[in-house]
């Protein structure tokens, strides 16, 4: 006989005005109640599916009122095994504080129905400042259901080591609860989808044998339904870097003058300078990234369930001046270059031979000398590379970063919390910064080799997809010890 679909009740409580409903919608992924900066804004207990698994078990999420008078309402709580206390509670308090008696229902109702409580706390302040906290304990002690306790305005995104102080701080200071469970970060601004993985475990270990079965499938679909989105936004970074990785500028033909500078910076012989055609490539180079990037943020909000947009000209700053300039040598301007330097070619065929030569990245060794080896040098290199025009591209270094960036992208993505409202681009964290770059060079992913293959859009895009996989999840685990 098949048995009704479960139900698994999770009631998120905390004082007043510490962001219950900011919290929901960032677990929920879109925008429930009202979100307001005073107290007492949710009054009712409301219920929202969180999830739904194929055989149909939900996990409801409830959204509570906020504690007021956390001291009266434990008094209250406390007194009601007797009829002098039951008359005050269901009687005078709802004629004389209506908030009161709200509270005192609510908490019945918690009671009643519950699974596991996630009381969120203000983590900005001390645990042994705030006298409404123990009160509150007495509280969850009344309603007797496991609690995992939640870190709430965490403030600014620390290093794994000294976040796991301060939740040390509150675990040492809630030791004497039983029925606590977990303590957890879990800030509704700036929370990552990675740590609730670390959440529904303690959430499992706290539930009943007869409700693990469903709880199981229900994780599953969670799981299946982050990963998709996950591959959704490592595919969309991943073609936002083959565009980079293709894009160029073809610059147009010089002057004798201009092309015998060229080759004379190009070989070391005059200072290098950028020319203004140059820089009117590289500045178109950068308008498209810009509106690449622009693109992608606005693919890994909508993927990530955040509303806002990337805005142009905060990328505009983001502007590299890393290129790669693959310049054709003009066979007359080389003569003459040639001609003019007089003597002998030395190390330079053996060079182009070898497939050293990369003009403007750098000076070549030897001397070019003699008509013959001017022309004999411009020809072999155009063969050779088979550049038929003056090109300009991101460079290896210049790509490097870009998968840095992308990443950081991501990671700010992922950690904007719904209920924080539209999406604001901002800095991220130093720490990240330079854990991802570390983990981007251990990766040994060579730009260059990379740049250099006859392969199609769809090879690199897979290739891409690779490499900023395995950098993200390298970053998680370093971030929050999870294996997504």
């Amino acid at each position: 006989m098949k048995q009704d679909p479960q139900k698994i009740n999770l009631s998120l409580v905390s004082h007043t005005n510490v962001g219950k409903t900011t919290l929901a919608r960032t677990l929920l992924g879109r925008d429930i109640g009202e979100v307001e900066d005073r107290s007492h804004v949710t009054t009712e207990p409301e219920d929202y599916v969180l999830l739904r698994a194929p055989d149909d078990s939900e996990l409801i999420l409830w959204d509570t009122p906020g504690f007021g008078d956390s001291v009266r309402l434990a008094k209250r709580l406390a007194g009601r095994s007797n009829p002098i206390g039951w008359f005050t509670s269901e009687v005078w308090d709802r004629l004389t504080d209506r908030t009161l008696w709200l509270n005192q229902q609510a908490l019945k109702h918690i009671k009643d129905i519950s699974n596991v409580i996630l009381y969120l706390v203000n983590a900005s302040e001390s645990p042994d400042s705030v006298p409404y906290v123990k009160a509150e304990m007495e509280i969850l002690t009344w309603i007797d259901k496991p609690v995992i306790v939640l870190l709430n305005q965490m403030g600014e995104i620390l290093p794994r080591e000294e976040e796991n102080k301060e939740v040390q701080l509150w675990k040492d200071f809630l030791s004497n609860y039983k029925f606590i469970v977990a303590v957890l970060p879990l800030d509704a601004f700036a929370r990552c989808w990675a740590q609730e993985y670390e959440l529904w475990d303690e959430i499992g270990k706290a539930l009943p044998p007869e409700q693990q079965a469903a709880f199981t499938s229900l994780k599953a679909t969670w799981v299946r339904q982050k990963q998709a989105l996950y591959s959704s936004s490592m595919d969309a970074m991943a073609g936002y870097l083959v565009k980079l990785s293709n894009d160029k500028e073809i610059l147009a033909a010089q002057s004798l003058v201009e092309r015998l500078r060229a080759i004379g910076r190009t070989l070391g012989f005059i200072k290098k300078d950028l020319h203004g055609e140059i820089q009117d490539a590289q500045v178109a180079l950068s308008t498209r990234a810009a509106d690449w990037l622009c693109n992608l943020t606005q693919k890994l909000i909508s993927i990530n369930g955040l509303e806002g947009k990337g805005v142009k000209g905060e990328i505009l700053r983001r502007m590299r001046t890393d290129w790669v300039t693959e310049e054709k040598i003009d066979t007359t301007a080389a003569t003459l270059f040639g001609a003019v330097a007089g003597g002998a070619v030395t190390g330079l065929a053996a060079d182009i031979a070898t497939g050293g030569l990369t003009l403007g990245a750098g000076t070549i060794g030897g001397a070019i000398a003699g008509a013959l080896g001017g022309v004999g040098a411009a020809t072999a290199y155009n063969v050779k590379k088979g550049t038929k025009e003056n090109l300009i591209s991101w460079s290896p270094s210049a790509m490097e970063g870009f998968v840095v960036e992308t990443v950081l992208l991501y990671l700010a993505v992922a950690h904007f919390g719904r209920g924080r409202g539209k999406w604001e681009q901002s800095e991220s964290p130093a720490f990240w910064k330079s854990l991802v770059e570390k983990i981007v060079k251990e990766e040994n992913f060579d730009f260059k080799d990379f740049r250099n293959q006859r392969i199609d859009a769809d090879q690199r895009k897979a290739e891409f997809v690779k490499l900023l996989d395995s950098v993200t999840r390298k970053v998680f685990k370093e971030l929050y010890g999870v294996t997504i």
